[in-house]
């Protein structure tokens, strides 16, 4: 449970003292679960709102090399500032060391789809990534789309830019690069399932066949796989 105190005194400004309470409040949570360090994250994101851009990055970085990865970047998505002052060199410096599913998903969906719907970052960026030999770039690229097209996310629907990465990655046979192709297409189903239907239609041979099955699952019942009914009782919802 987050105190209803400040968290964060009008002393500590400076980069080391900021992280040094940042992380001595998550620490001390009593249950280090993804709710109660949001809670904290929204309640420390409230008190550093007028903070120069530079001491935010200072903070998610420290965050980050304390394991703190996604609430790093969170704090940078909540500050105008910061979010604002987002480039593809300084993204490129940030997901440096990205090594799990985990971490690339988080960072694909917590800064850099909202820096590319934002404008911050241009379709040139994303589609270099998504030619990096490092199959994590590959696969934040991939996710990145998922923000274009998510509601919760202020997504609208980008077909145009969803296909042309999952284009790109096409023969891709990573594993962690196939299940992002799914993600990507079925995530622009709910807007514009003809155009993902015909690009199916069009890369029958090329797309791998977990991406075929997914899509079209996604096309047919809404969900991303089928159930089995037990008892008569319908499963698939």
């Amino acid at each position: 449970m987050v105190s209803h105190g400040v968290l964060v005194s009008p002393g500590d400004t400076q980069p080391g003292q900021l992280l040094a309470r940042v992380l001595e409040a998550l620490r001390a949570l009593e249950k280090h679960d993804a709710a109660s360090f949001r809670a904290v994250r929204r309640k420390v994101s409230a008190e550093i709102s007028t903070l120069d851009a530079a001491v935010v990055f200072s903070l998610a970085e420290g965050l980050v090399e304390a394991g703190f990865d996604w609430e790093g970047w969170e704090f940078i998505n909540a500050h105008r500032a910061a979010f604002a002052a987002l480039t593809p060199s300084r993204l490129k410096e940030l997901g440096a060391g990205i090594a799990s599913w985990g971490q690339a998903d988080a960072f694909a969906t917590i800064l850099v789809g909202p820096a590319w719907r934002e404008g911050l970052i241009s379709d040139s960026d994303v589609d270099g990534w998504a030619r990096s030999p490092d199959h994590w770039w590959r696969r934040i690229a991939l996710v990145s789309t998922t923000v274009l097209n998510t509601r919760s996310r202020w997504g609208t629907g980008d077909t145009q830019r969803t296909l042309a990465v999952v284009g790109i990655l096409i023969h891709d046979r990573d594993d962690t690069v196939v299940k992002a192709v799914s993600w990507a297409l079925r995530s622009l189903v709910p807007w514009d399932p003809r155009a993902v239907r015909t690009f199916l239609e069009s890369h029958e041979t090329e797309l791998a066949a977990r991406v075929k099955r997914e899509v079209r699952t996604k096309l047919e019942t809404g969900l991303k796989s089928r159930r089995r009914s037990v008892h008569g009782t319908d499963l698939s919802k």
